[in-house]
């Protein structure tokens, strides 16, 4: 028989001892799994909901904490803070800014919670400061009465262009001037309306959520930031798209540690494990041990006896975590995303990587064969006349 067969023979004898040790590794490579790929896909959808979506370099708002004005920024709701609409002529007037964007962004929810639709008035300005605004049929607003809807919207209320759509929150019927092509982001799910209109329906006519600046040449952030600032009075803020995402990965950071925290609890308790039961392994066959030594085994045929025994321990317990970790990725997310106290992209903030399973599987198998180094050792040194005597 080879050294693989006999080690796959050894565990086969204690087959449960086996199993729940490769479970402690699965957990550890399926713990690893999740919170590397929570921890990268909620990095990346704050980026790209904040920075590369929006084609916006800087937002004027009175919000100066990241998370604050990411949540005007991204999501809504009817804050009490309000941007006066009589700064945005003198912010287009600055030579090098390309395109202003003023908006009045909020979103409102059923009585009975069962939905939450999110509102966004804006001017003609976002053609041309959102890259992905396209439309997939209609145009322009053709009266204060008119509405954009977003892709999944428009799904979902089975609208076309041209046909009426009656807004429960104000009871007041809009016609549907325009759908807009899949972005794979909120605006899909978003109605979209004349800046005036969206202001009269809420009560705040010449109140801004934020003003988005769209810079004709980014180099000269620094520069149009400070000039912005040295025009606006002193409860202005100027934030950059960069800096939102920033700061609220920042304050995810303690989040981060919180589950890498638990990463290195699973990873220990996968140790001690491990090394207990390849230890009682040894000391079981303590006696067999001592004959394979007289019949002419060497140390090192033991140790690669033990090593092949965790190795295989190892591998299915990686593996099987791996595996796992892949599959309850997005149902990590979804939950993640209840309970996350900072900023909530809209994006996917856990996906499949497999990049991620296969270095997970690849480092927990890799502390599995150092757990078995003891063992081994402990193995090697068996001396057959002690061992044989003392029986």
């Amino acid at each position: 028989m080879s050294f693989i067969e006999v080690a796959l023979c050894n565990l086969r004898r204690n087959p449960v001892r086996s199993l729940l040790t490769g479970l402690s590794l699965a957990v550890s490579a399926a713990t690893l799994t999740l919170v590397l790929s929570l921890d990268k896909g909620y990095s990346t959808a704050v980026t790209q909901e904040l920075v590369h979506s929006t084609g916006v370099h800087l937002y004027v708002t009175k919000e100066g904490c990241p998370i604050e004005a990411a949540s005007v920024v991204a999501h809504g709701g009817l804050s009490p803070v309000y941007v006066d609409e009589d700064i945005v002529a003198g912010l287009g007037a600055l030579p090098e800014v390309d395109a202003v964007m003023p908006f009045k962004l909020f979103s409102l929810t059923a009585e009975d919670g069962a939905r939450t639709d999110i509102f966004m008035g804006i001017t003609d300005a976002v053609e041309r400061v959102k890259p992905d605004w396209r439309y997939a049929s209609g145009g322009w607003f053709e009266g204060m009465d008119s509405v954009i809807l977003g892709a999944e919207l428009a799904r979902m209320q089975h609208a076309r262009v041209g046909s009426p759509i009656h807004l429960d929150f104000f009871d007041r019927t809009f016609e549907v001037a325009g759908i807009l092509h899949p972005t794979y982001g909120q605006e899909d799910s978003t109605f979209f309306l004349p800046l005036a209109t969206a202001q009269q329906l809420v009560g705040r006519e010449g109140k801004l959520s934020a003003v988005a600046v769209k810079l004709a040449d980014i180099t000269a952030m620094d520069v149009v930031r400070n000039r912005i600032l040295a025009s606006m009075p002193a409860d202005y803020f100027v934030i950059g798209s960069r800096e939102l995402s920033d700061g609220i990965l920042r304050f995810f950071s303690a989040t981060r540690a919180i589950m890498f925290v638990m990463v290195g609890v699973a990873f220990l308790i996968s140790v001690f494990g491990v090394v207990n039961t390849m230890l009682m392994a040894v000391l079981e066959r303590r006696r067999e041990m001592a004959y394979l030594k007289c019949i002419g085994a060497g140390r090192y045929d033991l140790f690669r006896l033990i090593s092949l025994e965790t190795l295989a321990i190892a591998l299915m317990g990686s593996g099987l975590g791996a595996l796992l970790g892949m599959a309850l990725s997005p149902v990590s997310g979804k939950l993640m995303r209840t309970m996350l106290v900072a900023y909530v992209p809209t994006g996917p903030i856990a996906r499949p990587d497999p990049g991620i399973a296969l270095m997970a599987f690849g480092l927990c198998t890799l502390v599995g064969l150092i757990c078995s180094l003891y063992p081994a050792f402990r193995a090697a040194r068996i001396v057959p006349m002690e061992v044989l005597r003392n029986e």
